[in-house]
């Protein structure tokens, strides 16, 4: 459905078309009375009819815009008013004289008036702040225009024949010049120092106008003879249209703003053509073109253009110092970009790289990271996000000390040079990082993970390899760490290196497969569901120990395409056992990592695997860690967005975390299993079992399922009945196994306690 124009946009529209109509008519009766000899006031009245209609034009320009446009169509209309005005007492003067030439003391006081109005109009237009130099550029360029325009004006109005008649005056001539120099005026205004906030179309329809009244000055020989004409009913309608045409598009551009330019990328680059002015070019490209032509023709150059040519020269050699010196800045500014962060202002890697290649003596680097800050920016938002980085930096600048130097590496990691052997540099930003960095006038709490490594001055291109390394090592021993780099760790890295490319090829030779270890109903033992569990052994070498290859997976990002082999297998066995023993058969928890929950593609891929083999959501329990949702943010709404699929929710390892009550009220868990470390407590007495016992009563009246891990022994297992335990895992139980011998398993009567 098309928007209907506003009043505003029509109003002009029509005006635009009647001021076409008065140029037309007036067209016509110069046809007309060219076949006899007419009045001398038959063009008059349609030629202020258009300076009319043009002066209303703008008048709605004016109402319908804002601020510094209203402004600025308000003295259009006040400049076309005065030309009316001066249209009118031009053509009583015309009817007392007999000479549409005639022109008295009033018409030209009205028109003087007018150009003067319609030059400070123009001049004033708002432009956009600068810098000095950007200024200098400006004004340069704005010589060099005016310089050369004025030496075209004063060229043609020197070599063509002047204006005669009675009635003719010195005046009428400084009239037209007048005119011509304001509309060069806005071609300078708009052509190099932009229209500001007015419509750029709309001024630059203006431009013509000066083309108009040279034109005025050149045709006034060839009325002679004829009364009824004069340079201003000939120019005048063409004027009038010019400007009414120019209003239109402001009116328009007011009532129906473009869109807002979407910014480009910083990816993206634009064409230089479009940052320069090309105005400059072509005024002085015109005017040595006349140069060319007029010394051609006489074979030298009058003083005057000789004198303005040499002006112009100056103007150019000026300007182009200018340019050079701003080349020279901005190269200055470009080499600093490229060797600092935008963000923080500190050096970034590259120049942290280029300083420590050249360092010949001992040197320690240590790179430290945020712990948990993805999961903080996506809950916090990216300016806050970017103002803790900023205020992280501040303090890692703050501990490393005057002599040391401080980047920021990637996005969270910054990194420290410093001489000798680093003054246990680690230690003192884990000590740092204890206290809250102060963001947006709140405190915040972030911890880091520190990685150092020292070396000679051979040594030192390799040194932030080998930090980041005793950070990724730091990283697999949990947050708010830090480790110092060694030769093992080298080996490590080449171990975990092979061990990823191993796990590639593992997965694309199906050398994974599931055990399923039960989860017993008490107090009877029979089986509950069933917990999946992913093994792996490599062709010709012995079975790999999760806690190995696990790790591995998570910082490799192999755990994405591994976990989704998890859940698509642990679904197609559940959905056997969902066809043969109908609801009573076992539920099937999964295990999601904290990778695992960041991927936005989990829901669906746990979404299309239960469409795929058919299985009831009901069916499967996704078991995710405290610590993986703490922070909230990417991972808590994809944890939402899985119970909604209608999947149950595990906190595995409950009660380790430091905020585990907390999190009970914003994470949508169906169950909880309560850490080994509390069922190794039972009968050592009241205080040691008080944990275990808080956490069933809390499930119980949170109406979750509380499952204990890790029992080991009949006591264990009876005690946590009596504490009101319905469900249990652990050897004593059954020991993890294929989903056959689950098959047997299942046919089988359960063991009770």
């Amino acid at each position: 459905m098309t928007r209907p124009p506003s009043r505003a946009a029509d109003t002009a529209r029509k005006l635009f078309f009647a001021a076409a109509g008065w140029t037309v008519l007036s067209a016509l009766l110069m046809i007309v009375g060219a076949s006899g000899p007419p009045p001398v006031w038959l063009l008059w009245p349609s030629t202020a009819a258009v300076s009319l209609t043009a002066a209303l034009t703008c008048a709605v320009a004016a109402r319908s815009g804002r601020g510094p446009v209203r402004d600025f169509w308000r003295g259009v209309t006040v400049t076309t008013a005065l030309v009316t005005g001066g249209v009118v007492a031009q053509a009583v003067d015309a009817a007392v004289t007999g000479d549409s030439s005639s022109m008295g003391p009033v018409t030209a006081a009205l028109y003087v008036l007018a150009v003067t109005v319609g030059m400070i109009t123009v001049v004033r237009l708002p432009r956009r702040r600068r810098t000095w130099r950007a200024a200098v550029a400006v004004h340069l360029d704005v010589a060099v225009v005016g310089v050369a325009a004025a030496l075209v004006i004063t060229h043609v109005f020197h070599s063509a024949p002047g204006p005669s008649g009675p009635g003719v005056s010195d005046r009428f001539v400084a009239i037209l010049v007048g005119a011509a120099v304001a509309a060069v005026v806005a071609v300078i205004r708009v052509g190099v120092t932009g229209s500001g906030p007015v419509h750029a179309p709309s001024i630059w329809a203006l431009a013509p106008i000066g083309l108009v009244t040279t034109a005025a000055l050149l045709l006034e020989p060839r009325f002679a003879g004829m009364p009824h004409l004069a340079s201003t009913v000939v120019t005048m309608p063409v004027i009038g249209l010019l400007i009414a045409f120019s209003a239109y598009l402001q009116t328009h551009a007011n009532v129906f703003p473009a869109p807002p330019r979407t910014p480009p990328l910083p990816a993206e680059r634009r064409g230089a053509w479009r940052r320069i002015s090309l105005v400059p070019y072509a005024a002085v490209a015109g005017t040595t073109t006349m140069l060319v032509v007029v010394t051609s023709r006489t074979g030298y150059l009058p003083p005057t253009l000789a004198g303005g040519s040499v002006l112009l020269t100056v103007l150019i050699v000026v300007r182009q110092l200018t340019a050079l010196s701003e080349n020279r800045v901005l190269l200055d500014r470009l080499a600093d970009q490229a060797y600092h962060d935008d963000l923080t202002g500190l050096p970034n890697r590259r120049l942290f790289t280029v300083t420590l290649a050249r360092r010949l003596d001992r040197t320690t680097v240590a790179v430290c990271d945020l712990d948990g800050f993805a999961s903080l920016n996506d809950q916090l938002g990216d300016e806050t996000g970017d103002a803790l980085l900023r205020a992280a930096a501040a303090r890692v600048a703050a501990v490393a000390g005057p002599d040391a130097m401080v980047a920021r590496l990637l996005g969270d990691e910054f990194g420290v040079v410093l001489p000798g052997d680093g003054d246990r540099i680690a230690e003192r930003l884990l000590e740092a990082f204890r206290s809250p960095l102060c963001v947006d006038d709140r405190d915040l709490l972030v911890t880091v993970t520190v990685g150092a490594a020292s070396g000679d001055g051979d040594e030192c291109p390799d040194l932030l390899r080998r930090a980041e390394l005793a950070l990724q090592a730091a990283k697999y021993t949990g947050a708010n760490r830090f480790r110092e780099h060694t030769r093992e760790l080298d080996a490590t890295a080449q171990h975990h290196a092979e061990l990823a490319a191993a796990l590639r090829r593992g997965l694309e030779c199906d050398e994974f497969h599931l055990v399923y270890q039960p989860i017993v109903e008490l107090p009877s033992g029979s089986i509950a569901g069933v917990e999946a569990l992913l093994r792996w052994k490599p062709t010709n070498l012995p079975p790999m120990s999760p806690a190995e290859f696990i790790p591995v997976a998570e910082h490799s990002g192999l755990i994405i395409d591994l976990g989704a082999w998890v859940i698509d297998t642990a679904c197609a066995d559940a959905a056997v056992w969902q066809r043969r023993y109908g609801t009573a058969g076992p539920r099937v928890n999964i295990n999601v990592s904290a990778r695992q929950l960041l991927d936005p593609e989990l829901p669906a891929q746990v979404s299309a695997a239960l469409q795929r083999h058919g299985l009831s959501p009901d069916r499967i329990t996704v078991e995710i860690t405290e610590t993986a949702v703490f922070a909230g943010g990417a991972a808590m709404s994809t944890v939402r967005e899985l119970r909604e699929l209608g999947v149950g929710l595990a906190l595995d390892d409950f009660g380790t975390g430091h905020s585990s009550l907390t999190l009970l009220r914003t994470c949508p868990v169906t169950s909880l299993k309560v850490d080994k470390s509390f069922i190794d407590d039972l009968g050592g007495g009241a205080e040691r079992e008080a944990i275990a016992s808080s956490l069933s009563t809390i499930a119980a009246t949170l109406g979750l399922r509380a499952v204990a891990e890790g029992v080991e022994t009949r006591d264990q297992a009876e005690r946590l009945h009596t504490l009101g335990y319905r469900y249990a895992q652990g050897y004593y139980f059954a020991r993890p196994a294929p989903a056959n011998e689950i098959d047997i398993a299942l046919g089988e009567p359960a063991a009770a306690l």
